[in-house]
């Protein structure tokens, strides 16, 4: 995993820095650390710490890490001046040495695993070391001031999610993003989440398509953050924006019937929404790389099977993807068995012709359209809403 700046110090809530550098300055704290530091130099130092870790055995590097904490916890507990020691900055220095010992091995886990190329699995820790971990309960704001728990992070969320993937490594790193991403969203929130998918982006958003960065960019909620990836990404934004426009240019066009944008259909053929006048059409914008989209299509798939066969004639429900790459479109569409609609590509990401005619910047995305062929809800509640049977039955009638 590639290093980077320390993004939270640039970029992250000021309070929180303010509160940490303010317990840090304290003339005692700074002895406390001169004499932890020159007893333990090098205990926070990534780069030292992970040159370390590449030549050393997962059993010797573990009881390593697992002696430094218990001396390092020790040696706090017994510092000479311990009571002019502000008990907030015991608390600081207390966390970091804990959550110095779980970002340093799972650090073993990625690390190891990236630099060998021709390993086809994530090195995987034995299980009795991370039994402690329970992604439940990771997420904690006031942790955000300790910086080897925000070093942890992107590690944990990195280890768990490939612990769920059977340590299989990824091929498709757009798809390792968006499964990295949605399992942050999963166990993570507020702050602790903002920072764990913008140290992601930040480091991997060149290894993804455009489409991709601009989604997980636009999950992140803070300005500075989101504002610092756009410019941090904008190069490849940029270009690989150009070569989905490009791909796009050249095609044959169908008329733009109702100034329908075209779809082009599994067996290639090309449509727009015009070809379902006369029925009520469910649309879902979705990518086979969008976590939350995978998550509705069950509750569409109950609302399809509810349904009489009558209705099922006069309802459609119609997949519209914005993937840039068609095979990997097909193979979700087989892969999910989405066989309760029908299916159409825009592609081209969030340059597709369906993302600038209907301003899409976030997906999932839901639509209806009546049986005149107007859309009528161009912001329609998602499947798992209650409310979605009941507006298409009524336009049916």
């Amino acid at each position: 995993m590639p290093d980077s700046a320390d993004i939270f110090v640039e970029y992250g809530d000021g309070n929180i820095l303010k509160k940490a550098t303010d317990l840090i300055e304290n003339p005692d704290a700074q002895a406390f650390l001169v004499d932890f530091h020159k007893k333990y130099p090098n205990t926070f130092d990534k780069d030292i710490r992970y040159v370390h870790l590449i030549s050393a055995n997962v059993d010797d590097w573990e009881m390593k890490l697992y002696d430094e904490r218990k001396s390092q916890l020790n040696f706090l507990k017994n510092y000479p001046n311990l009571a002019k020691l502000n008990p907030e900055f015991q608390s600081l220095v207390e966390a970091n040495i804990r959550w110095n010992y779980w970002h340093l091995l799972l650090a073993y886990s990625i690390i190891r695993s990236n630099i060998d190329t021709k390993l086809t699995r994530v090195v995987s820790l034995p299980a009795v070391m991370t039994e402690e971990l329970d992604p439940a309960k990771i997420n904690d704001e006031k942790l955000m001031m300790v910086e080897s728990y925000r070093n942890f992070l992107p590690f944990f969320v990195t280890y768990f999610n490939s612990q769920e993937q059977k340590f299989v490594k990824y091929s498709d790193q757009v798809k390792a993003i968006s499964d990295k991403g949605n399992y942050a969203q999963k166990y993570l929130k507020g702050q602790v989440l903002d920072y764990t998918l913008t140290k992601l982006l930040y480091d991997n958003c060149g290894k993804i398509t455009a489409s991709s960065a601009k989604f997980w960019i636009s999950q992140v909620a803070a300005n500075d953050y989101r504002n610092m990836l756009l410019n941090h990404c904008k190069e490849t934004l940029n270009k690989k924006e150009e070569v989905a426009k490009k791909k796009d240019e050249g095609k044959d066009k169908l008329p733009l019937g109702n100034d329908y944008p075209v779809l082009t259909g599994i067996d290639g053929k090309q449509f727009n929404f015009a070809k379902y006048k006369g029925k009520v059409v469910y649309v879902d914008f979705w990518a086979s790389w969008c976590g939350p989209c995978r998550a509705e299509f069950p509750f569409s798939k109950k609302i399809h099977d509810g349904l009489t066969e009558k209705q099922k004639k006069n309802i459609v429900f119609l997949y519209v993807s914005i993937d840039e790459d068609p095979n990997n479109w097909k193979s979700a569409i087989d892969n999910l068995k989405l066989n309760n609609g029908d299916h159409g590509i825009s592609e081209g990401g969030w340059a597709s012709g369906v993302c600038q005619k209907y301003k899409i910047n976030s997906i999932p995305r839901y639509m209806i359209i009546d049986k005149s062929g107007t859309i009528v809800r161009p912001e329609a509640p998602r499947p798992s809403s209650p409310e979605t049977l009941d507006l298409l039955l009524k336009l049916m009638e």
